[in-house]
């Protein structure tokens, strides 16, 4: 059965998020050549930053049976020298007739792929897929806003608590989705928390028995720097970034991995704005999580910082009115299903929170 556009897009979208964690700040991209007879004779996607992009892949593995062929492109073909030379063109030498595109780049220095093919004869059809568009989210967002793409990640019972009883077991999910977590921090810039969260549990923040495209950077929101001295996250195995208040005192600390930012206070909290650009100015940062807790969480939400929640849901509940629970905060979030996954007895779901772009 012969594909149609969509399927070539949904295809090239497939091969796009192979780069996830290994790409950033660049997009993920990924890209089909199909021939007139409606055979595949390459893909190709961006494997690492400062590497050959989809498109030089795809040409490379359909070598001269390019010609003619219909290219499918996530993101409009690139038409700057940056660390690679421009795509746009390379499509040209190759003869590509067709070129589909799912997405408009909005990235002013790389745009224009699109216009130089349609001048020099090449048929240029822009689709502006959805697919494309949620793959593409965080790269557009950082280029529209300076700000990194937010992820609010929280473990919760089936009745919205995310914490457990005293004397308890504090963990929620399963082994399986522990795990997932990790991969997952194993493709951001940075991991986020509040300083509740590290005197309470004295988490470590690192990625642990997963591979790590990237190592996050650790950020803790302590308003009046009362982390305790023998955190974990002051440890220097991975550097550490302390956001805090205007009056708060100086902490005493030698080691070179901690750092600190001053934040100005917005209706009686810290204001993580100045926070989130620092991340994209000063650590290149494209992708974030908050891990929390409650307060932390609030505080994203009130500021309209969130982009997309992932939340791992258990089977079990609580009912504990005495305990911090995310339902309300959840409802009136309004968010919409991106997707759902079963990860061991768990349910692990994103939502979009706002559209950004």
């Amino acid at each position: 059965m012969r594909l149609n556009t969509q399927d070539y897009l949904s295809l090239a979208c497939e091969l796009a998020v192979r780069g996830h964690g290994l790409v950033e700040p660049n997009p993920m991209v990924g890209c089909v050549i199909v021939d007139l007879a409606g055979n595949i004779v390459g893909t190709g996607f961006h494997k690492k930053v400062g590497e050959a992009h989809a498109e030089i892949n795809a040409l490379h593995e359909a070598g001269s049976l390019a010609r003619g062929a219909t290219a499918y492109v996530t993101l409009e073909p690139c038409n700057h020298v940056g660390r690679t030379g421009p795509c746009a063109q390379a499509l040209l030498d190759a003869g590509i007739a067709k070129v589909v595109v799912g997405h408009r780049d909005p990235n002013p220095e790389a745009a224009g792929g699109g216009t130089f093919l349609a001048k020099h004869g090449v048929e240029v059809v822009f689709e502006e897929n959805d697919q494309c568009r949620n793959i593409l989210a965080p790269f557009l967002h950082r280029v529209q806003t300076s700000l990194p793409w937010v992820v609010c990640k929280w473990a919760q019972t089936s009745d919205g608590y995310i914490e457990t009883p005293e004397g308890e077991s504090p963990w929620i999910s399963g082994k399986e989705s522990l795990q997932l977590v990790h991969e997952k921090r194993g493709c951001v810039d940075a991991i986020i928390l509040g300083v509740g969260t590290v005197v309470a549990d004295n988490p470590s923040l690192t990625v642990r028995n997963a591979i790590s495209h990237r190592t996050p950077l650790r950020v803790v929101v302590d308003p009046t720097l009362r982390i305790p001295l023998d955190a974990t996250v002051l440890d220097g195995e991975v550097p550490t970034l302390i956001a805090h208040g205007k009056d708060a005192k100086p902490l005493e600390l030698e080691n070179r991995a901690i750092s600190f930012l001053e934040l100005p206070e917005i209706n009686g909290a810290l204001d993580l704005h100045p926070l989130m650009k620092h991340l994209v100015e000063e650590y290149d940062a494209t992708n974030v999580i908050v891990e929390g807790g409650k307060t932390t969480f609030e505080h994203v939400f009130n500021q309209n910082l969130a982009d997309e929640l992932w939340i791992f849901t258990s089977p079990r509940t609580i009912g504990d009115a005495n305990l911090a629970n995310m339902s309300s905060i959840f409802d009136s979030l309004n968010p919409s299903e991106l997707e759902k996954v079963i990860s061991g007895v768990d349910s692990v779901y994103r939502w979009s929170v706002k559209s950004n772009n």
